[in-house]
């Protein structure tokens, strides 16, 4: 190898992988490119096939009396746990999940991406959060479930039908989608925090929806369960090359900069 340091292709050829199987030619052969759009329009279709079987199994479900007794059972429990303090405390913490306070903030987002040429973060933000607000306004349509009457509301009653809970989509979305376009960014200890943040904040918006009697448990879980499909769909569409370029580059800058 040492009669190759002048050699025009040191720093190419002889510096390129060697594919499975090519050690015994010597030879290189490029990897395959296929294998990643494959799997990503497979992730992509697995993904939405298990977001439309959960819509179609959770409108079956909510017809079923267990299913039925069960949402009764746990709205019930809320009823008897209501406080001044509560009350007061559900209320404010539902609006996080609210299209009202959502949809400027991603809106704005997007627009700070585009500016800085990042237009398929910005695409992906946008596309995740209205496409499953469209989603579920289409499934609430659709199956026409009423809204929880056991009950007194805390607040007015929002407009449309009950099944799948658009606020538990909502935020669900949103913090997915914050979650996958911080990874590249932050270390490892700062997105495990960030990703428990965003945890307790779903947590608090679903108990929310059903503490004021607006929803069914079961619609909560149907609007839950719907965002991480549909984002993990996108996600796989839309970032998945992306993103590997983008932690690669990080990569060799952090490894740059320590020597």
């Amino acid at each position: 190898m040492a009669g190759c340091k002048g050699s025009p292709l040191s720093g190419s050829v002889l510096m390129m992988p060697l594919t499975a199987g090519s050690e015994t030619t010597g030879e290189y052969k490029p990897p395959a490119k296929m294998d990643r759009g494959f799997n990503k329009y497979k992730v992509t279709f697995f993904c939405g096939i298990a977001l439309l079987t959960t819509l179609m199994a959770g409108a079956w479900a909510i017809h079923l009396a267990p299913v039925e007794k069960l949402d009764r059972m746990i709205l019930e429990w809320f009823n008897t746990i209501r406080t001044v303090g509560l009350d007061q405390f559900f209320s404010n913490v539902t609006w996080a999940g609210s299209s009202l306070i959502l949809l400027p903030a991603i809106l704005v987002q997007a627009c700070i991406l585009i500016t800085r040429k990042n237009v398929r973060d910005a695409m992906f933000l946008v596309v995740s959060f209205v496409g499953v607000g469209a989603l579920s306004n289409i499934c609430k349509f659709m199956i026409a479930r009423p809204r929880p009457d056991l009950f007194s509301s805390l607040i007015s009653l929002p407009l449309g039908f009950s099944f799948p809970s658009s606020h538990a989509s909502q935020i669900t979305v949103f913090v997915l989608a914050e979650l996958l376009l911080l990874k590249v960014l932050m270390g490892s200890k700062s997105f495990i925090l960030c990703t428990i943040a965003g945890g307790v904040l779903i947590l608090l918006v679903c108990l929310s929806r059903l503490y004021l009697q607006v929803h069914y448990p079961s619609d909560v879980v149907a609007g839950f369960l719907t965002s991480i499909f549909w984002v993990a769909a996108l996600a796989a569409l839309i970032l998945s090359d992306h993103q590997n370029l983008a932690t690669s580059t990080l990569k060799c800058c952090i490894k740059k900069g320590k020597q």
